[in-house]
């Protein structure tokens, strides 16, 4: 149901690049070198410059890795389109943010500390679109993609300082819109 481009990594870029996520999260993108990133991830500096040849290419690939770990966490456990769903992607939201300690988006911090990386910003482009069409399909209306995005994004910006009750005033918004729609249709 939900098509998602492969990443191309093989395993050694796969570990890496989970290993640069890590670094990354902990110390934000400007801040370390990169040989404070090979002892992060454990590995020589020749093999960490064999998969990732430049410091923007390991932020590139700790994005592919954090794109595809999000992605495969919010879409475990869904059934089938609709409601349930859509409300379901706001419950795993919150577990991610409470995983990740309410810290604003990865994604967003990559692309402020490094605003004239082309390749980041495309990275990023492409994250934000594959979520929008996900919560299309998500939801069965495509029509609902951008609102449910917008909370999304409302969510993660916000749970540092409302926490759950960002999650639980998405959700109760998610069943006015599916409300609405209906009512729309019958009336």
């Amino acid at each position: 149901m939900y098509a998602f481009q492969s990443s191309g990594m093989d395993d050694a870029q796969d570990q890496i690049a989970a290993g640069l996520e890590k670094v990354f999260w902990s110390r934000g993108f400007a801040e370390p070198s990169v040989p404070e990133l090979r002892a992060g991830v454990g590995v020589s500096m020749r093999t960490l410059y064999r998969h990732f040849p430049s410091k923007e290419a390991m932020i590139l690939g700790a994005l592919e890795y954090r794109h595809r770990r999000y992605l495969k966490y919010v879409r475990d456990g869904v059934k089938e389109p609709g409601l349930a769903a859509a409300e379901q992607l706001f419950d795993k939201l919150g577990g991610w943010m409470r995983m990740t300690a309410g810290k604003e988006c990865f994604f967003r911090q990559a692309l402020a500390a490094n605003p004239d990386s082309a390749g980041i910003e495309a990275t990023v482009k492409r994250h934000k679109g594959e979520l929008l069409n996900f919560f299309g399909e998500l939801s069965g209306k495509k029509a609902f993609a951008t609102s449910l995005y917008l909370l999304h994004e409302g969510v993660t910006a916000c749970y540092a300082e409302m926490g759950e009750t960002a999650v639980e005033d998405a959700k109760q918004a998610v069943r006015r819109l599916f409300k609405e729609a209906n009512e729309t249709q019958f009336s």
